[in-house]
């Protein structure tokens, strides 16, 4: 009878927390990086400054 042998991830101590948080940092990047395509910015009409002051 043969054995097999069990897989075990590699041996590299903080590779798996590593890998986890650079797939967070990457999704929160993706995120904003798509939100910001996505965003469709418009320039408004400029108001007259009299209409803005408080004049008394």
């Amino acid at each position: 009878m043969s054995r097999r042998r069990r897989l075990s991830p590699p041996w590299l101590p903080g590779f798996w927390p590593m890998v986890a948080f650079l797939l967070l940092l990457g999704s929160v990047f993706g995120y904003y990086y798509g939100l910001a395509k996505l965003t469709r910015f418009e320039k408004l009409p400029l108001e007259p400054a009299a209409k803005t002051a408080d004049k008394p």
